[in-house]
């Protein structure tokens, strides 16, 4: 068993749409920018898609630095999807505001190139090089509206808090060196290190913690949500967390560090807690997902102290399509600079966009646990899974609070539907063409059959190694 190139190929056509998107953007004149890029962006996402046919997911690891397993192929292509739901979203959000440059294009498909390095690590090095890949572009558009004090302030939180996580992350990986005398996960501890290397552990674990949004280092998440575009919060919240836990599990799985389990738990415990009940109180619809990110950012490190991981990575893969598919969707209607994305505002849109209404119901059903959707079979072998291992209790804690969390979801879901009068946004938001609701269209339809389809047929397979 050899190791194969042709495993780089998804993240390279990636990483060249990215670059085919800055290049010509200066030669696209302002008013086609957000005519042609979005379908150039969209192109190489689909072809890196397509591309996952000449994977070989037995090969052996490359360099040492990735691997390529059945696992992870699913990882990255719903990363993919999360990421051409993304560049729907942008798409409509910018030409709504005649926004004049093409950028974010490209910035997404960088950050999504990082995601794709953070999925394949299997040692520390392209890990961090994954980490801040994906961070630096998401600075970017965080801030897309320069004269915006939210988005300015959401850059400046992320960008600070990212860059102290990113120190702590490195002190954690200095740490792992010094104790095993590598880089790669799972090396073997030297004689009388392994307090160092546990400290190692948990400090990379943290950072990665933190990149997730899980509590108590969930503190940047409400602002930054909040502070980005609806199109960018479904971005983050799906692309991002997507990286950070598949690295996080590989770490866990190849540490060997079960003393290390209590922490964990701890962690599991406050996010669900702050996540479930701080979104009670919220009326935008960016700050609900953003307190939805930090709780099932809980259930997914609770899913991490049971024996098997698949039900924690099938819940992950659950999770991102349905927070990148809902917020997609509410990007149509949420009006010129998202001014009209809580509760209030978002009342009847979706009899006036039934496709885009229909999609974040079913998405938002999913999140919510419902059945028959994917959610609901998500949590169930989740939970299933706790309690097999022994943690009855935490499993019981879980589920009450995963019902607690439905009321938040369902809000959104009743307000979508809910009669309005009639207000002159429709003649405003009608002036964009439907092109221009393609991709967006295209992305959000894929999503909804694809959680229904994950319920009939899941993505559950043993997971011994990652």
């Amino acid at each position: 068993m050899s190791a194969s190139f042709v495993n780089l190929l998804p993240m390279a056509i990636v990483a060249f749409g990215a670059m085919v998107c800055i290049a010509t953007e200066p030669f696209v004149a302002d008013k086609n920018k957000q005519k042609v890029l979005p379908w150039v962006a969209s192109a190489f996402l689909v072809l890196s898609a397509i591309s996952f046919v000449f994977v070989k997911v037995d090969a052996a690891p490359l360099f040492g630095f990735f691997e390529m397993g059945a696992l992870r192929m699913v990882l990255s292509l719903a990363v993919l999807l999360c990421a051409f739901l993304g560049i729907g979203g942008l798409q409509v959000t910018l030409a709504r505001e005649k926004y004049p440059a093409g950028e974010p294009y490209g910035l997404a498909l960088l950050a999504t190139v990082g995601v794709l390095i953070m999925v394949q690590s299997v040692d520390f090095i392209p890990l961090f090089v994954g980490m801040e890949l994906a961070a630096y572009p998401i600075y970017g558009l965080v801030g897309l509206r320069r004269k915006d004090r939210n988005a300015n302030e959401a850059t400046f939180k992320y960008f600070v808090t990212g860059a102290v996580f990113s120190v702590v992350f490195l002190y954690g990986m200095s740490l792992i060196y010094g104790a095993t005398g590598t880089t790669h996960f799972g090396g073997k501890v030297l004689a009388g290190r392994e307090l160092l290397y546990s400290a190692g552990v948990l400090l990379s674990s943290f950072a990665l913690l933190f990149k997730a949004g899980a509590a108590p280092i969930h503190f940047w998440v409400a602002d930054v949500y909040s502070g980005a575009s609806v199109a960018v919060t479904g971005f983050m919240a799906a692309v991002v967390k997507v990286g950070a836990l598949a690295a996080l599990g590989a770490l866990w799985m190849r540490s060997g560090v079960e003393k290390l389990a209590p922490v964990m738990i701890v962690v599991a415990i406050l996010s669900i807690v702050i996540g479930s009940l701080s979104g009670i109180a919220q009326k935008s619809i960016r700050r609900i997902i953003a307190f939805s990110a930090v709780m099932n950012a809980g259930f997914m490190v609770l899913g991490l102290v049971s024996k098997d991981l698949s039900a924690m990575y099938y819940f992950l893969v659950t999770y991102a399509l349905g927070s990148a598919g809902a917020l997609a969707a509410i990007s149509a209607f949420s009006g010129k600079n998202d001014e009209k994305e809580n509760l209030d505002d978002i009342r009847g849109q979706g009899r006036r966009r039934p496709l885009e209404g229909i999609a974040a119901v079913v998405c938002l059903a999913s999140l919510a646990g419902l059945p028959p959707l994917s959610g609901f079979l998500a949590k169930f072998v989740l939970f299933s899974g706790v309690v097999s291992s022994g943690f009855v209790a935490l499993a019981a804690f879980g589920f009450v609070f995963s019902i607690v969390a439905i009321y938040y979801y369902l809000r959104v879901a009743i307000s979508i539907f809910a009669p309005a009068e009639k207000t002159d946004d429709a003649k405003n938001e009608n002036a964009l063409s439907s092109s221009t609701y393609f991709l967006l269209r295209l992305g959000v339809t894929v999503t909804s059959i694809t959680l229904v389809c994950l319920a009939l047929k899941p993505i559950l397979f043993q997971v011994k190694t990652f």
